[in-house]
């Protein structure tokens, strides 16, 4: 485990290790607040879509890069690229991947099921 703080698990959080992440979870209301922390070389379709049986990540996610750099692409070769410190905003419906060799820190704020119809979001990648 590394001693940057950024890194370690959150106190008072419900903390897991899904697919090579590490997530942490609060809430805050009826928000729910989460840190996701993805490893050097951690790719969703590589480490996540086997557990989840989908073709590409169908969550929402909308929150900010506090570190390292997050690349992805949907299937019609729409990509993002995130670079620290940056706000976020991916649709479901994409793949991503760690670029670097610095672990990613994504912040993000939802709502477990109700995320898409709370923020307005379309459940599909729009041009």
């Amino acid at each position: 485990m590394s001693d940057d703080t950024i890194l370690q698990p959150i106190e008072g959080s419900r903390h897991q290790n899904f697919g090579g992440m590490d997530i942490d979870v609060m809430t805050a209301g009826e928000t729910r607040i989460k840190r996701l922390v993805y490893g050097v070389g951690g790719r969703w379709s590589e480490h996540v879509k086997p557990l989840v049986g989908t073709d590409q990540c169908m969550h929402a996610h909308v929150g900010f890069i506090a570190q390292g750099r997050l690349a992805g692409e949907y299937p019609d070769g729409c990509t993002f690229d995130f670079t620290a410190p940056q706000a976020v905003y991916i649709e479901p419906g994409h793949d991503t991947w760690v670029v670097g060799d610095v672990p990613v820190v994504l912040i993000q704020f939802d709502y477990a099921d109700d995320t898409l119809d709370r923020l307005g979001i379309d459940g599909e990648h729009h041009h």
